[in-house]
């Protein structure tokens, strides 16, 4: 099953806008779409994918700057009509945990996946209303992992790998695949694609 990344993008349609989301939704194509979250300096969940805008952090932008850019709130992407997968990469390490599941506890409706490759951040998630898990480049150890998901890179994957997660009910979410090389991956529950 296939995730947009960042939604999805082609002529005319910037990544991680309310547009890129709209037409993941609206395509057969897609099981759901993928973001990516900052905060504001005024504390407001942005989605967004580099952390530089005009060579300043996003975090030191008020949400009102960052409107003004383009940059939609994670909010108003929640809110959209959809029943397929919202998996959301947490690209900020000083995000507010508490604040940020109180948001996503309203939207128990939705099927959100949270994931970060920051697993400090992801380890102070809290009985969470929604699936939690962390992006690595390398798993040492799959006894060790406690997480409903993972992200992992299509070059650091494995079918030992893949059969291992799967084995533990671990939900995988494969990266940078190439299109040809998907067949390999068929017992991969989902593939991030651009």
């Amino acid at each position: 099953m296939l995730i947009a990344h960042r939604g999805l993008v082609k002529e005319g349609i910037k990544e991680n806008t309310l547009q890129a989301f709209l037409g993941a939704i609206k395509s057969k194509k897609y099981t759901g779409f993928e973001l990516d979250v900052y905060t504001s300096k005024d504390g407001i969940f942005v989605v967004h994918h580099d952390p530089l805008i005009n060579g300043k952090f996003i975090w030191n932008y008020n949400y009102k700057e960052l409107r003004k850019k383009g940059i939609i709130k994670l909010n108003d992407v929640l809110k959209l009509n959809t029943d397929k997968i919202i998996l959301i990469e947490i690209k900020d390490i000083h995000l507010d945990i508490e604040k940020f599941t109180k948001l996503l506890n309203k939207y128990q409706n939705k099927k959100l996946y949270v994931m970060s490759f920051f697993n400090s951040v992801i380890k102070k998630f809290k009985n969470p209303t929604f699936k939690v898990g962390v992006l690595n480049y390398i798993l040492n150890s799959t006894s060790e992992y406690h997480y409903d998901f993972i992200g992992i890179l299509y070059d650091v994957a494995t079918t030992h790998m893949i059969n291992s997660l799967k084995d533990l009910n671990i939900e995988v979410f494969l990266y940078a695949l190439n299109k040809k090389d998907k067949y390999l991956f068929k017992d991969v529950y989902y593939i991030v694609d651009d």
